[in-house]
């Protein structure tokens, strides 16, 4: 695979340098220039997130004016501005490596600077005369997901970090410390337009500038939003706009306070001398804030060499082995000393040797056939798919359980149980009693189920005319007791069956008592049999007989 950039972390330790709170005195003073954007970047302030190739340069120069970037305030007017007039020129450069990241470099030079001596006289730091140097800024970026194709379309995602060495040498050129910042940069290009984010923060020596309402600078977060219309399909002439802000929250500072603030919003332009490398372009726009930096007026020129995004070498598997020496074009490979191997995937493991891979086989254990199926891919035969292979299943057509259950043959059928009431020769048969309660005729809800599948059987057969509902009792009690009891419990069926819709004519209640008995009554179990309701049938119509049909050809 491709070999990512290894001097990034080293940058990290240099930004633990963050400067402790401090007032300033008559030398220390911030440096109020806006940080442009990476040579190569569409934009003038605002970083992306893409990498242009590998070992490809990028240079720029931007000519930065700010309008009146310092003013000393109080609670209602603005007093003599500190500085008035302020000019820088940016001499950029950036590095691409290894289509993973970018290294960059920006060193700054105050040309001009103009101010007033203020009201607080001599307490007050002075603008320098004359060209000096200021911060020198380096950069370096990592881009951790996405990227543009070839077409220049699609989405990135980055980490950016930044140190200034403290090399200015006169007044509001530098800050006069070691900085640093660290930011998450993203960006998304279509066809006709372009957007870009960041947002992070920025490591700064605290300064309150003196003054009626001190002017504060410190450790801020930094955000940035940037877009861009590509006016022709060649992406000669972009036009767009920025913002940029920076909001001071230590050292004295409070988070949106405007005295610290610095933002500015610019409408800008940008075009590709003859769609080459070459570039120019011109952004303007005001301060949104009253921090040290935040103009008036901003305008900002550039002119710059940034060459398309450098296409990688032709890698058909996207495995990082160039297809030049790439053994196997279409398989993702891996390095090998060997030219026939170079690119080319070790082969993969094969535990059970059916030559199914593992990774594919679903039964990586036990060697098997292709079925090309995720679930038996690789698997010993199953016609039935119980699990059990065909060579150890005894009923291989038929599904069944697994041993130690079974022996892949499916369980017999347990036999259905019977009707609750059927329709035999000479009876209506129940396989459950109906149930009274104790020494009563008073029938109980659990009889409900029985009784009307009674009644079902004498719908569905009105053949059955004539049915003698039969009261039997265990020998409990005197025969004469047990015969009423019988009979009581034989009406309170029939009376039952007549309110479910069962013709009153069709049923005859009769109780025998104890008479009939079909079990021992010495014993609870027979006695319980005993106390029983059966139906038996009196008399049935005979079956009605189908029409004779007319022989074949016969008259009609």
């Amino acid at each position: 695979m491709t070999p990512g950039p290894r001097f990034l972390p080293f940058l990290f330790p240099a930004l633990a340098f963050v400067a402790s709170p401090r007032l300033a005195a008559a030398d220390e003073t911030p440096s109020l220039a806006v940080e442009p954007a990476p040579a190569g970047d569409r934009a003038f302030l605002v970083e992306h997130a893409d990498v242009r190739g590998h070992l490809l340069p990028s240079a720029r120069l931007v000519l930065d004016y700010a309008r009146r970037p310092l003013v000393l305030r109080n609670d209602h007017d603005e007093l003599d501005p500190i500085i008035s007039d302020q000019t820088y020129f940016h001499a950029l450069a950036s590095l691409s490596l290894f289509y993973r990241a970018t290294v960059s470099l920006d060193i700054p030079f105050s040309i001009t600077q103009a101010g007033s001596t203020p009201p607080s006289g001599d307490a007050f730091p002075r603008a320098g005369v004359g060209a000096s140097f200021g911060d020198i800024r380096i950069g370096a970026r990592v881009r951790l997901a996405g990227g543009l194709d070839e077409a220049g379309q699609g989405a990135a995602l980055g980490l950016s970090a930044s140190l200034w060495l403290p090399t200015a040498t006169d007044g509001y050129a530098g800050d006069g410390a070691v900085r640093g910042r660290f930011a998450l940069v993203a960006e998304a290009t279509g066809k006709r337009l372009h957007g870009a984010f960041s947002g992070g923060l920025r490591t700064r020596p605290a300064v309150a500038l003196p003054g009626v309402l001190p002017t504060r600078v410190a450790t801020s977060l930094t955000f940035g939003l940037a877009g861009g219309f590509f006016v022709d399909g060649a992406r000669t002439l972009t036009l767009g706009g920025e913002l940029s802000a920076e909001l001071p929250f230590l050292g004295g500072a409070r988070l949106f306070d405007p005295r610290a603030t610095v933002a500015h919003a610019l409408v800008t332009g940008h075009y590709r001398i003859t769609g080459g490398p070459l570039e120019v372009g011109l952004a303007m726009g005001p301060g949104l804030g009253h921090g040290a930096g935040s103009a008036d007026v901003r305008v900002l020129a550039l002119f710059g060499y940034a060459p398309e995004k450098a296409k990688p070498p032709p890698d058909r598997d996207e495995d990082g082995i160039p297809d030049k020496s790439d053994a196997c074009l279409d398989l993702v490979g891996v390095e090998s000393g060997d030219p026939l191997l170079h690119g080319c995937p070790e082969p993969p493991p094969d535990y059970d040797g059916d030559a199914i891979p593992d990774e594919n086989d679903a039964c990586p254990r036990a060697a098997g056939e292709a079925t090309f199926v995720r679930k038996t891919h690789g698997c010993p035969k199953d016609t039935d798919a119980d699990g059990v292979p065909d060579k150890k299943d005894t009923c291989p057509t038929e599904p069944g359980p697994k041993p130690p259950e079974g022996n892949g043959c499916p369980k017999p059928k347990e036999p259905e149980p019977p009707p609750v009431a059927s329709l035999a020769e000479q009876e209506i048969v129940i396989s459950q009693q109906v149930q009274f309660e104790t020494g009563t005729a008073v029938l109980r809800p659990e009889s409900d189920g029985v009784l009307g599948e009674v009644a079902r059987v004498l719908t569905d057969h009105p053949e059955v005319t004539r049915v003698e509902v039969q009261g039997h009792t265990d020998d409990t009690g005197t025969p004469d007791v047990n015969r009423k009891l019988g009979q009581d419990r034989a009406e309170s069926v029939v009376e039952w069956l007549v309110r479910r819709g069962i013709t009153r004519a069709r049923l005859v209640p009769k109780g025998y008592g104890s008479d009939k008995p079909i079990a021992d009554n010495t014993t609870e179990e027979g006695r319980s049999k005993n106390r029983r309701v059966e139906f038996r049938i009196l008399e049935k119509k005979p079956a009605a007989k189908d029409e004779a049909k007319p022989a074949k050809g016969g008259a009609k």
